[in-house]
C-alpha cells in the first residue's frame, strides 16, 4: 500500500560526497515507524537493497553521522522479518543464487551478497516502512537489514534499481503512472541532482537508444555499434562491438570496454595528444597524459563518441577525461580486464551532468548532456 495512492512521479535530490564514498552518489530514504533517515547509494547495476542495522554481529563499519542513525529493526513498530517460504524469499534466493539461506526457529529470510569490489553484505531480509523525500509512504517495502557487511563507504548502505521485483525502482514504480526512472548525477559538489521515479520530462533535446536488459543478469544495457574519436572511426572489427552489451552502472565510476576496443582507443588518444604536447603516462591499463608546458589545455582534447543503436553518445571533453591528480589527466575508459572480463560497463564519470532516462515501460535509454 503506497500513501498517498495514485501517485504519478516521486522525485529526490542526488548528492555526490567523497567523503562518505569516492566516486558514488546518494539520495536520502527513511525506514521503519519513527521514521529513521538514511543516505544512500543509488546503484543501477544491482537490484537488493540494504542498511546497516544495528544488532550487527559479525562485521560492521563506522557509519557517518550525515548519513543517519543505524537503523534499529527492534525499535520500528512496522517492521517485521521476511518469511523462509515466502515468493520473495525464494525468489531472492534464486537470483542470487544462494543455495540455503534461512533460519528455521525464527521463520527468518536470510540474504548474502557479495559485489565485485569483494565487498559483501549478509544479514536478513526484512519488510517495513519507506518514505521517501516526498513524505510519500510505501508499506511492507522488502529490504536487506544488514549485520555482516564489509564496506568501504561511511553512508548508510544501496538502494537497487535492477531488474527483478524486490528491487527499490519496482517496488515503487508498481504505484507511479508509467514504468521508469531518470536521473542526473551532478559533476561535483557545489551542484544537486536529481532523481524520479514515474513520468518524466519528454525533452525534445534527448537522445535515444534501445534498452536491453543484459543476459540473465538483473542490469539494464544498451548496444554499442562504433566508436570515434575526433571524428575517426577505431579501426575495428564491427563484430568485436556487437558480441557485447553495455550495462548502464551508476555505482560504477569508470567506463569498462572490451580490450580491443580500449587498444585502438589509446593508440588514437595518445597519437592525438602526444601532437598536441603531452606525454603518455606510464600506466598501460590507464590512458594518462601529463602536459609539457605544466597546464593542460581542455578545449584541445580529443573528442570521444559511442554509436549506438539510433543515436551516437557524444562526450563532452569533461566527461571522456578527468583529472587524476595535479597535472595528470587520464580517459575515463578502461579494459574490460581491469574489471570483470568480458563484461562492458557505462560508469558514471562518463555521463556526469548527463540526464539519463530508464524508460522500462517503451525499453527506451535516453541521454542528454550538461543537464545538471
Amino acid at each position: 500500500m503506497i500513501h498517498p495512492a495514485n501517485i504519478p512521479a516521486d522525485s529526490s535530490t542526488v548528492i555526490g560526497d567523497d567523503s562518505m564514498r569516492k566516486n558514488k552518489y546518494f539520495m536520502g530514504i527513511s525506514l521503519g515507524t519513527p521514521p529513521v533517515f538514511n543516505l544512500v547509494t543509488i546503484d543501477t547495476g544491482s537490484t537488493l537493497s540494504w542498511v546497516q542495522c544495528q544488532n550487527c554481529q559479525i562485521k560492521c563499519y563506522d557509519q557517518a553521522a550525515k548519513a543517519g542513525q543505524i537503523f534499529n529493526p527492534y525499535d520500528s513498530s512496522t517492521y517485521s522479518k521476511v518469511g523462509c517460504s515466502t515468493e520473495a524469499c525464494n525468489g531472492m534466493h534464486m537470483d542470487l543464487a544462494v543455495e540455503y539461506g534461512c533460519v528455521e526457529e525464527d521463520d527468518a529470510c536470510i540474504y548474502s551478497l557479495r559485489y565485485g569490489s569483494g565487498e559483501y553484505s549478509v544479514g536478513y531480509l526484512g519488510k517495513d516502512r519507506l518514505t521517501l523525500a516526498s513524505n510519500r509512504s510505501i508499506d511492507n517495502f522488502i529490504f536487506g537489514c544488514g549485520e555482516d557487511n564489509l564496506y568501504s563507504g561511511v553512508n548508510a548502505g544501496i538502494i537497487g534499481f535492477g531488474t527483478k521485483s524486490y528491487s527499490f525502482f519496482n517496488q515503487v514504480s508498481q504505484q507511479t503512472d508509467y514504468t521508469a526512472f531518470s536521473y542526473c548525477f551532478p559533476r561535483d559538489h557545489e551542484n544537486e541532482g536529481s532523481l524520479t521515479i514515474g513520468p518524466y520530462a519528454r525533452d525534445i533535446n534527448l537522445m535515444w537508444t534501445k534498452l536491453i536488459y543484459y543476459d540473465n543478469k538483473p542490469a539494464y544495457a544498451i548496444q554499442q555499434l562504433d566508436m570515434m574519436v575526433s571524428g575517426i572511426r577505431l579501426q575495428i572489427d564491427p563484430y568485436i562491438y556487437i558480441s557485447k552489451m553495455t550495462i548502464v552502472d551508476s555505482g560504477t565510476a569508470d567506463t569498462y570496454i572490451l580490450s580491443p576496443v580500449f587498444d585502438a582507443l589509446d593508440k588514437a588518444m595518445t597519437k592525438e595528444m602526444q601532437a598536441k604536447g603531452y606525454t603518455r603516462g606510464w600506466d598501460e591499463r590507464r590512458i594518462c597524459f601529463i602536459s609539457n608546458s605544466g597546464s593542460a589545455n581542455w578545449n584541445d582534447f580529443p573528442t570521444v563518441e559511442m554509436k549506438l543503436i539510433r543515436s551516437t553518445l557524444k562526450l563532452p571533453v569533461e566527461n571522456a577525461f578527468y583529472e587524476s591528480s595535479n597535472n595528470v589527466i587520464c580517459s575515463t575508459f578502461l579494459p574490460d580486464d581491469a574489471g570483470v572480463p568480458g563484461v562492458q560497463m557505462l560508469g558514471n564519470r562518463a555521463v556526469r551532468s548527463f540526464k539519463l532516462v530508464f524508460d522500462i515501460q517503451a525499453m527506451n535509454f535516453g541521454f542528454k548532456a550538461r543537464a545538471c
